[in-house]
């Protein structure tokens, strides 16, 4: 696991998205480490090796039990959480699993969740396309058509092409079984725990981000302790494109607990 700055400061945990690796958050990172200890791990299936077995009928808690057990014995009593997308979406997960550990979220460009039984059957569909066409398609040409989805229409050709080369490295064969086990048609519907969150909590998109952005003016209404911060010029790679602008939101959502040390 990849770690930046001294321990013996405050704990980010910081999750990545579907594809990534906790390398994904070096330079934001870079930009909190001289305050914070941050913990980068790779969510199973995205470090090279096999997934643990995801079985039974609910493959998304299985998924993030998996990664709890992962994360748990390397964390303090109290530690901030991050996420980017399914990352977030874990992150939420475990914010509402265990609310005592979490001293602030901040989730970036992550669903809470999907309320309607059909609108789970139709992101169940296309979900199981995208899994199946890893396993049987051409790698890393398949990734082409996954960051021409809608969601990263903001991309610019050269950034596209970046995020390709990064995520060639990855096994599709793995990937499929990740993505099938967090689909976010599997995901728990998190809407109606928002409200109950007690810890600080942060959502940050990129006002390209016209799916998010919407999230995220909705979560404002539900939450009353969420901060909602759109990033100009951006998408839905924020983290990527501006390390140092959401490393700064970051270290605001973190300090409250922590304003002493």
């Amino acid at each position: 696991m990849l770690k930046a700055g001294a321990a013996g400061h405050p704990t980010i945990v910081m999750l990545h998205g579907f594809l990534g690796t906790g390398g994904d958050w070096v330079e934001v990172a870079r930009f909190l480490q001289p305050r914070f200890h941050c913990l980068l791990p790779d969510l199973p299936g995205h470090d090279g090796r096999p997934l643990d077995p995801v079985i039974g009928e609910d493959p998304f808690a299985a998924y993030s039990g998996l990664l709890w057990r992962k994360l748990e014995p390397l964390l303090p009593p109290r530690f901030a959480l991050v996420g980017y997308s399914l990352g977030g979406r874990l992150a939420l997960d475990l914010a509402c699993r265990h609310p005592h550990r979490i001293s602030a979220l901040v989730l970036e460009a992550a669903h809470p969740g999907l309320p309607l039984a059909g609108e789970r059957a139709e992101r169940a569909v296309v979900d199981a396309d995208w899994a199946r066409r890893f396993e049987t398609e051409p790698w890393p040409r398949i990734l082409e058509d996954w960051y021409r989805q809608p969601v990263f229409a903001s991309l610019s050709d050269e950034q596209r092409r970046a995020f390709i080369e990064r995520r060639s490295a990855q096994l599709p064969g793995i990937l499929s079984e990740v993505l099938r086990s967090t689909s976010l048609a599997r995901q728990p519907n998190r809407w109606d725990d928002l409200p109950r969150l007690t810890m600080p909590v942060g959502f940050l998109v990129g006002r390209l981000d016209g799916k998010f952005c919407a999230v995220g003016d909705r979560m404002a209404g539900l939450v009353p302790n969420l901060t909602l911060v759109k990033l100009d010029g951006l998408g839905h790679n924020c983290h990527a494109l501006a390390p140092e602008a959401v490393a700064g939101f970051i270290r605001r959502m973190c300090t409250a607990e922590h304003a002493s040390s």
